[in-house]
């Protein structure tokens, strides 16, 4: 898997079984050795508690892993609109409608996307969707000829001490 530094958005391969079976591992970046969490991508991001902010728990970033090269997308909002010309996300692909899809984040923690309607539909699994679909960490979409990968890094708490 290709995770992405959240201090200095350098990209390194991290093999899977490392994680033997853990939920989560923290790991140093080898560019600037910042130490951050990520989670298995085999096992469900963590719910957030009822009534609380899902940004406070958790990071969660878009990266562009194919089509026009852009910066890591860090989701600050409760929606994020794709398009080719317009939204938060602005892909400048000819095969991505202007208004394409948009990325929900629940008050929950989970994360949705939908099509808005879009010429070319929007691939999850390689498969259109015709309903709101929900994203795992690690979840790869496609609009148009743009890939995106969604990183759901939890942020680090201090711990009370007793």
């Amino acid at each position: 898997m290709i995770i992405v530094c959240p201090s200095c958005s350098g990209r390194f391969y991290y093999d899977e079984n490392r994680f033997q079976g853990r939920a989560a591992k923290r790991l140093g970046c080898p560019n600037c050795i910042h130490e951050f969490d990520i989670l298995n991508p085999h096992q469900p991001a963590p719910i957030v508690p009822s009534g609380l902010d899902p940004l406070k728990f958790n990071r969660y970033v878009l990266l562009t892993i194919s089509g026009v090269p852009m910066e890591p997308f860090v989701i600050q909002q409760a929606f994020v609109l794709i398009g080719r010309s317009e939204g938060e996300i602005i892909t400048h692909d000819p095969q991505c409608s202007r208004r394409h899809a948009h990325v929900h984040l629940e008050q929950d923690g989970s994360v949705w996307l939908e099509d808005l309607g879009s010429t070319n539909g929007t691939l999850l699994k390689g498969q259109p969707i015709q309903v709101k679909s929900r994203l795992e960490n690690n979840s790869e979409f496609a609009c148009g000829q743009t890939r995106f990968q969604l990183m759901i890094h939890p942020i680090a708490r201090s711990r009370k001490s007793t």
